[in-house]
């Protein structure tokens, strides 16, 4: 009999759905099925496990919506083991924290308005076939498991990726096509009714095609959306905020809820708010279902709903109906400086929460004739109708009245000012001041072998451009930890890098390794653009060679109702209160990298149509103003730039150049302070700081990888002598040999007359016979003390030179002894083949 309780096997949910020609699977109910929402996403054989996971209650003093996303990068996924040391994965790679960037940013606007319960999603590649990108598999399982579970998420969302391959638009390309051959990779994410955000990367790309790529796309995101729902509507589960629910609660309880607020204040609503869940569900009990439960939070968390719009009502009209000219005046202090402008604000709020005069108690009672302190709840609702209330007066200040925050008109760029060579020691430096936005990127060129190492699910494996983006808290003028960099910080610098790739001269043309670091010196909109220009700075103050240069603006939009307007250069303030947020780079011909969120529905092809034509005007405005500080790329590097020097040999003798065991290169990089790469067809790239250093080591290399022929002249070490002659090292690896007749015009009787081992001469190669391995020399010059000694002169030693005893003769061996240094010169490895024949 067995042990193992009998049970019955969970039956998986699935459906699928065809995008591009290939085929998009969802299940749920087999794995993690403890979480809220878990969803298997398959394409092919790549896999990812997403799954979500909510709180019932909010969060206590939350102000904002805290959600969080994580993508896990596991590489057993792809067979790989992790390297380093511990041979784990350790904190997310760059594409994992991109991917994490592209789910929160369009799932976050789809909740209810109010929503502070704390949401995590998780997406975990399980299997990487490195053909089918998890990227967009990550972001489409995220929203069908926030669907499924019971959270009150307002979507689903549907993501596709838009190639162009060979001039054709190709969706859901492959890793190969993406990564290597497409010019344009464009993830486009939205729901059923519109677009939500689109990220892009593109070997400029004119507009109409990106705008045809998203219709498009928006087709395709469609069908994502109708395949997630008939997954909710097979296995999805109650939602814990009902709308139907929620509205009948309104309907029967909300005046009595209005009531209490009016009689007893603010925080008394939230006993109503008890008295009425007692009503509708009853008390827990150990006899409770699970319908009582979930029955409960529906009614607990559609009575908060219903509370938090109450209490917004009672506080926001009287602020409105009292205060509403002060807080329209305060939209006029977006002009003055980011101090004046808080000063400002906090005085009008500080006042506005003294002597607002509301219709209910504030505050507990007091002794008579004292007057009753306000609630710190009161106090907080009070704050929150200032905000909302002077945001409605921005927005309709914009879109209805044509006045932007800071007095420019809706197609005006802030003061621009450009530099060059800001920092004396680096390879190359711009500097970009728009309006409060300054960015200084500094720019630095390395070797080959200072390339960085991906070791993630993407078929990159090395990286030779990189693009570094820093926000120090006091670019705003702020306090705070620095703690190396934040995704958002990651997420700027690859939207930065994306937008240059394009214009970067491939390493056949420029074989070094180029970093740029912007740093942000000044932030008060849109600084990852100006790190963009920044970076086209400074690419051509270091005079790397880019076939364009590339700008980029930040562009806005507000909308009220049937009007809008789309605003050029947005400042953190129309960032912060508008509906759409896009973010254009590109060179004249076309864009280069696109970024754009959008927080509402009703973005028509129109808007993006001009929005996208009043961004052209921009980026090329500001790139004339860039051209004024530096029209082209420099002709020559900067004096501390390493130069490097490419030189061809044979494949055969890349041994010799590297030596035993690396002695030989060790050596050279050492005696020429220089750095040598070696690639397998026998190119050869020497990096050298100062350019003689680099020439000395060519040479170098060049002498000892020349096959001697007749005419070279050579110095040389004598490394052995004869009876008939001196053995003298050419270079490493190979000898010649100096017959005692070719010493000079005369007879030497002895060549130890006149040359010892260890001498240093300077020959000339007057016979080579490859056939038999044979280097025949010429003395020139003998070097001695300092100074050169003639072959004459050496004669006339060796006629005064003392009689030597003859040298004790060695017994032969049987045949013809012809081996190491005894008869023949040439390369000595092709001397111990022949002892081999």
């Amino acid at each position: 009999m067995s042990i193992i309780e009998a049970g019955q096997k969970p039956e998986p949910v699935s459906v699928s759905v065809e995008v591009g020609g290939k085929s998009i699977s969802f299940e749920t109910g087999k794995l993690a099925k403890q979480a809220d929402g878990a969803v298997v996403v398959r394409s092919g054989e790549t896999v990812v496990l997403a799954t979500a996971q909510g709180r019932t209650e909010p969060r206590e003093g939350a102000d904002f919506f805290p959600l969080t996303v994580d993508v896990e990068e596991r590489m057993y996924a792809a067979g790989k083991i992790p390297g380093g040391f511990f041979k784990r994965e350790g904190r997310p790679t760059e594409k994992a924290i991109l991917t994490a960037r592209m789910i929160d940013r369009p799932i976050r606007p789809l909740w209810p308005k109010g929503y502070r319960n704390e949401v995590q999603c998780i997406a975990t590649v399980l299997s990487a076939d490195m053909i089918t990108p998890h990227d967009i598999l990550a972001i489409n399982g995220i929203s069908a498991a926030l669907l499924i579970s019971p959270m009150p998420f307002l979507g689903p969302i549907g993501a596709v990726r838009m190639g162009i391959v060979n001039d054709e638009f190709v969706i859901n390309p492959t890793l190969q096509e993406s990564e290597h051959e497409a010019s344009l990779d464009l993830i486009v994410v939205g729901t059923k009714e519109g677009l939500t955000m689109v990220e892009a990367g593109g070997n400029e790309i004119p507009e109409a095609k990106i705008l045809e790529a998203l219709d498009i796309a928006h087709r395709e995101i469609v069908k994502l959306c109708e395949a997630q729902e008939e997954l909710r509507a097979k296995m999805g589960k109650p939602k814990w905020l009902d709308p139907s629910v929620q509205d009948r609660l309104e309907s029967q309880y909300g005046h009595e809820i209005w009531t209490r607020i009016q009689e007893q204040g603010i925080r008394e609503g939230s006993a109503v708010v008890e008295e009425i869940v007692a009503r509708e569900v009853g008390p827990l009990s150990m006899s409770s279902t699970q319908e009582d439960v979930l029955k409960e939070q529906q009614v607990r968390m559609a009575l908060a709903m219903v509370l938090e719009k109450q209490r917004t009502v009672a506080v926001e009209g009287p602020v409105r109906e009292q205060f509403e000219s002060d807080l329209r005046a305060l939209t006029e202090a977006e002009q003055d400086s980011k101090e004046l402008k808080s000063a400002k604000r906090h005085l009008l709020y500080d006042r506005i929460v003294e002597t607002v005069e509301l219709a209910f108690p504030v505050g507990p009672a007091t002794v008579d004739g004292e007057p009753v302190v306000k609630d710190s709840l009161t106090k907080s609702y009070v704050k929150k109708a200032c905000d909302a209330i002077y945001k409605d007066l921005v927005r309709k200040k914009i879109a209805v009245e044509k006045r932007r925050p800071d007095g420019r008109s809706e197609t005006e760029i802030r003061p621009v000012w450009c530099e060059v060579s800001v920092s004396p020691r680096t390879h190359g430096s711009g500097l970009f001041t728009r309006g409060q936005t300054q960015i200084m990127t500094l720019l630095t060129l390395g070797t080959a072998k200072e390339g960085q190492r991906i070791d993630d699910l993407s078929l990159e494996q090395d990286r030779r451009y990189m693009h570094h983006y820093n926000f120090p808290p006091y670019s705003v003028g702020e306090t705070g930890m620095m703690r190396g960099p934040k995704r958002r910080d990651i997420g700027h610098g690859a939207l930065a890098q994306r937008a240059l790739e394009a214009v970067i001269p491939p390493a056949e043309e420029f074989p070094y390794t180029i970093r740029l670091v912007s740093e942000t010196l000044e932030s008060n909109g849109s600084s990852s653009m100006g790190s963009v220009c920044g970076s086209t700075l400074a690419l051509m103050d270091a005079g790397v060679p880019i076939s364009s240069p590339v700008s980029g603006i930040a562009m806005g939009l507000v909308k009220e109702g049937d009007d809008y307007v789309i605003l050029t250069d947005i400042q953190g303030a129309e960032d912060h209160l508008g509906d759409m947020d896009f973010k254009v780079a590109g060179t004249r011909e076309g864009i280069t990298a696109l970024q754009m969120d959008i927080k509402i529905t009703g973005v028509s092809r129109e808007i993006m149509e001009r929005a996208l034509a009043q961004a052209r005007e921009a980026r090329e405005a500001i790139l004339e103003r860039m051209l004024e500080a530096i029209s082209a790329p420099r002709e020559a590097l900067a004096e501390h730039a390493p130069r490097i020097s490419t030189i061809q040999i044979n494949p055969e003798y890349i041994g010799m150049v590297i030596g035993k065991g690396g002695e030989t290169i060790r050596s050279l990089e050492s005696e020429y302070e220089v750095q040598i790469d070696i690639e397998e067809d026998g190119t050869i790239l020497v990096y050298a700081t100062e350019g003689t250093k680099g020439d000395a080591a060519i040479s170098a290399i060049q002498a000892l990888t020349k096959e001697p022929e007749v005419g070279d002249q050579y110095t040389g070490r004598v490394v052995k002598t004869t009876d008939f002659g001196a053995f003298v090292e050419l270079k490493k690896g190979t000898d010649g040999l100096l017959h005692v007749s070719n010493v000079g015009p005369g007879r030497v009787n002895h060549i130890e007359d006149v040359i010892q081992r260890g001498d240093i001469l300077d020959v000339l190669v007057q016979e080579v016979d490859k056939a038999r391995g044979r280097i025949g020399l010429k003395l020139v010059l003998k070097h001695e003390n300092g100074g050169t000694v003639s072959p004459e002169e050496l004669v006339e030693r060796a006629k005064n030179a003392p009689p030597r005893e003859p040298r004790e003769e060695r017994p032969r061996r049987e045949g013809d002894r012809r081996g190491g240094r005894g008869g023949r010169g040439g390369p000595r490895r092709d001397r111990e083949e022949s002892r081999s024949e």
